[in-house]
């Protein structure tokens, strides 16, 4: 399965590349106040770049949470086995005595 991710993005880096380069034209970006002539390749990547780095953010976000999650699980589960093992009892010896007086006698 993450080969298939990986070559599917591969496939859609490289197409995003392949219409980058067929449309080098000048055009000009309005950005909130700012206004920049940049050439289409620039923007196209720039935002390509700018995605991928915000989606990778997310992840990261995503992924450091879910770590924690399994660090508290798995704490939780230390604790609630050390309970355990506190609280069973181990079988009375004294049957186990009276077996053994019997079987001599």
């Amino acid at each position: 399965m993450p080969y298939i991710l990986l070559v599917s993005a591969l496939v859609f880096a490289f197409l995003i590349a392949m219409f980058a380069v067929q449309n080098s034209t000048v055009v000009t970006v309005n950005l909130l106040m700012w206004n920049m002539e940049s050439s289409l390749v620039l923007v196209i990547l720039g935002t390509a770049i700018v995605g991928f780095l915000s989606a990778l953010t997310l992840q990261l976000f995503v992924q450091l949470k879910l770590r924690y999650r399994l660090h508290k699980a798995q704490r939780r589960i230390s604790q609630l086995e050390a309970d355990l093992s506190k609280h069973q009892e181990l079988p009375p010896e004294e049957p186990a005595l009276k077996q053994r007086e019997t079987i001599q006698s």
